[in-house]
């Protein structure tokens, strides 16, 4: 994990992951008491920097999260558009429309949310309040995607991490 040494970014991706960390608590809670998780951090700080808790996500990647996770998730994210949520999920507008609050999504879906609020998590420790934005512009190295698009998959995952990382230590993706 990687360090940060802009105080503002760490705030922006400190504030972030706190809030997804709530999101996923209120996805797998199926009760009061039957939160299996009780205790368990999605998101921790190693090296001054936020990290997905992969363990974790790893055992909660298979489960539905119900459909009303997905406005806590987008208000959380801080994208600016709606339209970034779908694509960052890649849920079809039609179908969630018609979905009641507490449907299960398909398991893939909490996978897709693992991944793209850990890469926003780190956009803001890249850029700070500015991440979100960041992730929602096309990028000539994902041929012309924007990353939250290409982020759709592990592998496009992988090379927007890498190419924060380049633009965090100034290296070559």
């Amino acid at each position: 994990m990687s360090t940060t040494t802009n105080p503002a970014a760490m705030s922006a991706a400190g504030v972030m992951a706190k809030a997804f960390e709530g999101v996923f608590v209120h996805a797998f809670s199926r009760g009061k008491d039957d939160f299996r998780g009780a205790g368990t951090r999605f998101f921790h700080v190693s090296e001054a920097a936020w990290g997905l808790n992969r363990g974790v996500a790893a055992h909660y990647a298979s489960w539905s999260v119900p459909a009303r996770c997905l406005d806590e998730w987008f208000e959380a994210s801080r994208l600016p558009r709606k339209k970034d949520l779908l694509t960052a999920l890649s849920v079809n507008a039609s179908t969630l429309s018609r979905t009641r609050p507490e449907t299960p999504l398909e398991p893939g879906v909490t996978e897709r949310l693992f991944r793209q609020s850990d890469l926003l998590v780190r956009a803001a420790e890249v850029f700070g309040e500015q991440g979100p934005t960041w992730m929602t512009k096309p990028h000539p190295l994902l041929d012309g995607k924007t990353p939250i698009e290409f982020a759709t998959n592990e592998y496009g995952g992988e090379k927007v991490r890498a190419i924060l990382n380049a633009i965090e230590h100034g290296g070559v993706v």
